[in-house]
Order: structure tokens, then sequence, then C-alpha cells
């Protein structure tokens, strides 16, 4: 699986989201090089679940497509002449 790689915005933008998560719920500092370390950690461990939920949503979605494309397919089929 290719790691998980943020863009450089959404990275700073959760990186301070952590920070600000820490101070109001946890009433803890939390520095940027630590949160970036804690995101950095939350992906390494997490991420891979996220992925195969993502792939598992996106297998079901093509499933729902392929049956209703089937479903299209049978409809076009014509009766023999009688």
């Amino acid at each position: 699986m290719p790691q998980i790689e943020l863009k450089e915005t959404e990275k700073a933008e959760t990186i301070e989201k952590l920070k600000q998560y820490f101070e109001q719920e946890l009433q803890l500092e939390l520095g940027t090089f630590d949160a970036q370390f804690l995101l950095e950690f939350f992906a390494e461990q997490l991420g891979w679940s996220i992925y195969n939920q993502g792939l598992a949503d996106a297998f079901g979605l093509m499933e729902i497509s392929l049956g209703e494309i089937s479903e299209k397919i049978y409809e076009l089929q014509q009766e023999p002449p009688r």
C-alpha cells in the first residue's frame, strides 16, 4: 500500500486541529512538532484501515452500478419472432 501523503495545506490544518483538540479537550499544550509526529503516527497506524474502507466503499458502489448496467442490458434483449 502506498504511504498516505497529505497536501501541505491539509497537513498544516490537521496539525492545528490536533493542537486545538489537545488544548480544549485535554488541557494540554501540544507543540507543532509533537502534533506532526502524532499525525504521522495515526496515519501509519490507521491509514491502512481507512484505505481499505475506501476500497470497500468503492467496490460496493461498483457492484451497484454493474447491477444496474446488467439490468439495462437485460432489458435490451429481444424476444424471438412468433
